[in-house]
């Protein structure tokens, strides 16, 4: 189930695996995510800067948030302590393509941030890593462990240098993909392409 106006979504009182919050301004992403996680049993609301975040935060306190680092003018490494100091931050799972060592323990020394996942990741990845923070069975560590991905999926990545999320499958994605449109602003992309 997606909620993204913060009303529920699908009407009634379905049972779900966890209310999740997640928070990105990239629209492409936020629909590709929310889709992925909804058809996992999640219910969903979105947020597209931290400021939204505080207002669905104020409706109602998910189970976990999904953060990005980067939300343009506004960085999780500001934002997140903030609401932590204020009492605000459920649980939280950072994920983003610009998570390098520094960031990542500035991150995870926010008592409510209990991992991180660096982009690219595959959907199977961040399933698991939701349900890790959920169940409560994730081992925060300030130790840096990067991973390669060997892709057999979708793939979600990011370019840092145009600072833009791509998205690509490989032949065993799900049959089905939402439609995107691309953006006539050229500030990035999202590309579904078979792998190989």
């Amino acid at each position: 189930m997606v909620e993204t106006d913060g009303c529920t979504g699908g009407g009634g009182a379905a049972a779900t695996r966890g209310n999740l919050l997640l928070v990105d301004n990239d629209s492409k992403i936020v629909e590709l995510l929310s889709w992925f996680l909804g058809n996992q049993g999640f219910t969903v609301r979105v947020a597209g800067s931290f400021a939204e975040a505080r207002e669905r935060l104020a409706e109602g306190r998910p189970d976990l948030v999904i953060s990005d680092v980067d939300l343009g003018v506004e960085s999780a490494t500001v934002e997140l302590p903030k609401l932590s100091a204020e009492g605000l931050l459920p649980p939280t799972l950072v994920v983003s393509g610009f998570l390098d060592e520094p960031i990542r323990q500035l991150l995870l020394r926010v008592p409510e941030v209990l991992d991180s996942l660096p982009k690219p990741f595959e959907f199977p990845e961040l399933e698991a890593k939701v349900v890790a923070c959920l169940a409560g069975e994730v081992q925060r560590s300030l130790e840096w462990a990067p991973r390669a991905v060997q892709p057999s999926g979708f793939t979600v990545e990011s370019r840092p240098e145009c600072q833009s999320e791509r998205l690509s499958a490989t032949a065993a994605a799900p049959s089905y993909v939402p439609a995107l449109e691309e953006d006539d602003d050229d500030e990035g992309w999202i590309e579904i392409s078979p792998g190989g």
